[in-house]
């Protein structure tokens, strides 16, 4: 900018370069390929049949597929939220909904295969059980990812080793129906009990550093559960930092306000538990390091309950590669975008929503599943899309099939196979509706039978030799 005869120079050659590729310019056909107009909606929990219910109502066939005998996924095990409204109540509404809408069709115990094919176009194979004697196909023109989550199972505090240890969601099924897993001659399962709740276990770590984000909100909850139907009962929290974020914060002071006692650790020092006996019963002693009074405390507790992270399925990476989408570095499927495209993938026709993409409330599952049926719509809708005309071209002559093309593709969209059936010629085929025109198989094509349209090898050199062509004063 501070030289303006040199910026003026600069201008000239990329004006030249431009010319002489516009030369060899050709007309671009834009290819148009049809819409199947049905969905396909992987995983049957919260966020799966809201995708699927809401994509039916907006008139489009909707398959349902489902990896368990029964539809619900994790929501099975909550029972309440911590605005206390009733969550089973939801869920059998919710499951009534897909089973009886005419436009669902619902797979359970059903295992993916196979998907192939590309947006507008996919095929998807379900292997066979269930009662299904052979594979089923299905034919659909979107995907919506719902694969869910699920709770960690720890490895530390003695979780698994004594009954008196459990987690969140083992802790609200224990509210919910009154049993107590120790054997305990007290009525109430909390009555007169001290509880104390551990936070963030085998989470916020260096093999898992995420935060699920809705175990604070999930401790406060069954804390203030025990407190209403108990209100001898002692809870402790103790916690590294406390995320009752927007308005769940109103509960955590409610919590505070009826004697929930919140401790604060750091990971440094890490609570422990021991067994131990006071007045002829056994307890769990828990000892936590308390900053502010500069020493340990001891608490003798008759349940512990850990508040586990929020994990992704293992199926994820296997599905993962059958769609061509990325994950995260924990697992959890990456959006094209955060803020421009959060629901969508960079594969075209694919889109996301619930624990699939990461630990959420409920509230964020319904929201972002209409999200995701929203931008499946704008697919479906159409009879034909049109698919861009900057695509890459095979010279068949030239290709000598060795696949390097084919390995570099990040779409999928070459392939190496029998392209003249008289001869057996093998080369690559590109898929117009796959290719997205980034160049990368043309530009690592050893032979040069890979030109992208619009930027042809014969275009960038004739730009280039046009720059030359100046310097040495021609």
């Amino acid at each position: 900018m501070h030289e303006p005869e040199a910026a003026l120079e600069k201008a000239k050659d990329l004006v030249r370069m431009a010319v002489s590729k516009a030369r060899g310019l050709e007309t671009l056909a834009r290819y148009h390929q049809s819409v199947i107009p049905r969905g396909l909606v992987i995983g049957g929990g919260l966020s799966g049949m809201t995708a699927a219910v809401a994509l039916a109502e907006s008139g489009f066939e909707t398959y349902l597929v489902e990896k368990d005998k029964e539809l619900g996924g994790i929501l099975r095990s909550i029972h309440y939220t911590l605005e206390r409204r009733g969550v089973q109540t939801y869920l059998t509404e919710l499951v009534n909904r897909v089973r009886d809408h005419p436009r669902i069709q619902v797979y359970t115990e059903a295992e993916i295969e196979e998907i192939t094919g590309f947006v507008g176009n996919f095929r998807t194979t379900l292997a066979s059980g269930n009662g299904r004697a052979e594979p089923v196909v299905l034919e659909h023109g979107v995907v919506i990812v719902a694969t869910g989550g699920q709770e960690n199972k720890p490895t530390e505090y003695m979780y698994g080793e004594n009954l008196r240890v459990v987690t969140q969601l083992e802790l609200e099924t224990m509210l919910e129906t009154g049993e107590w897993k120790p054997t305990d001659a007290r009525e109430h399962p909390v009555d007169g009990h001290r509880v104390v709740m551990i936070q963030c276990v085998e989470s916020r770590q260096p093999d898992r550093p995420y935060c699920s984000r809705i175990c604070c909100a999930e401790a406060v909850k069954n804390a203030l559960h025990i407190k209403e139907a108990s209100p001898n009962a002692e809870v402790f929290i103790l916690y590294r930092d406390i995320r009752t974020y927007g308005f769940k914060e109103e509960y955590y002071s409610e919590a505070r306000e009826r004697g929930v006692i919140f401790i604060p650790y750091e990971t440094e020092h890490k609570p422990t538990i021991t067994k131990a006996s006071t007045d002829g019963r056994e307890v769990l002693r828990v000892t936590v390091a308390e900053p502010a009074l500069g020493g340990d405390i001891a608490i003798d507790a008759d349940l512990v309950v850990l508040s586990v992270a929020v994990s992704p399925p293992p199926g994820n990476r296997n599905l993962a590669q059958m769609l061509k989408v990325p994950l995260n570095d924990d697992g959890f499927f990456l959006e094209a975008h955060a803020k421009l495209r959060p629901v969508d993938f960079a594969t075209e026709g694919v889109f996301l929503c619930g624990l699939a993409h990461a630990p959420k409330f409920m509230e964020e599952h319904i929201t972002q599943a209409h999200a995701a049926v929203a931008r499946a719509c704008t697919v479906l809708v159409k009879d034909t899309i049109e698919v861009e005309g900057t695509i890459a071209r095979v010279n068949i002559s030239r290709c000598s099939a060795c696949g390097l093309c084919e390995l570099i593709c990040a779409y999928k969209a070459v392939e190496v196979k029998v392209v003249n059936e008289g001869r057996g010629t093998l080369a690559a085929e590109v898929n117009q509706a796959l290719c997205k025109g980034c160049g990368a198989c043309a530009a690592g094509c050893r032979s040069g039978a890979i030109d992208l349209q619009g930027y042809t090898d014969s275009q960038i050199m004739a730009a280039i030799s046009s720059l030359q062509g100046r310097r040495n004063g021609n």
